[in-house]
């Protein structure tokens, strides 16, 4: 049985396919001969321009649209709350074990 807070298949799919856009323009925008060829275009070459810029901001548009349809977005504070607390007791036991047990620092002896 699937929880609630898991990606159906659908939603993996999707993702997979808006994770393939960026990756498939820049293979196309290579062949396109406006493109790939000695021009510059704010004194950059059209070749970098036209993949970096676009690029980026569809990976950033991938990114963006995958983060807001998570479905554990619900669960999310309570997730952080727990890492908080396993954080922190974690770091109050290695301070307890370089303290030596004391409070104040000092190591029995």
């Amino acid at each position: 049985m699937r929880r609630a807070d898991t990606p159906s298949r659908k939603q993996k799919s999707l993702w997979l396919i808006l994770c393939l856009l960026p990756v498939i323009a820049a293979f196309a925008l290579q062949w396109l001969p406006i493109f790939n060829g000695p021009y510059l275009f704010l004194g950059m070459p059209t070749i970098l321009w036209w993949s970096c810029i676009p690029g980026s901001a569809l990976v950033t548009l991938v990114l963006v649209l995958i983060e807001k349809t998570r479905p554990d977005l619900g669960r999310q504070d309570e997730l952080d709350d727990r890492a908080t607390r396993a954080a922190e007791a974690r770091e109050a036991e290695a301070r307890e074990k370089t303290s030596g047990g004391t409070t104040d620092g000092r190591t029995r002896g």
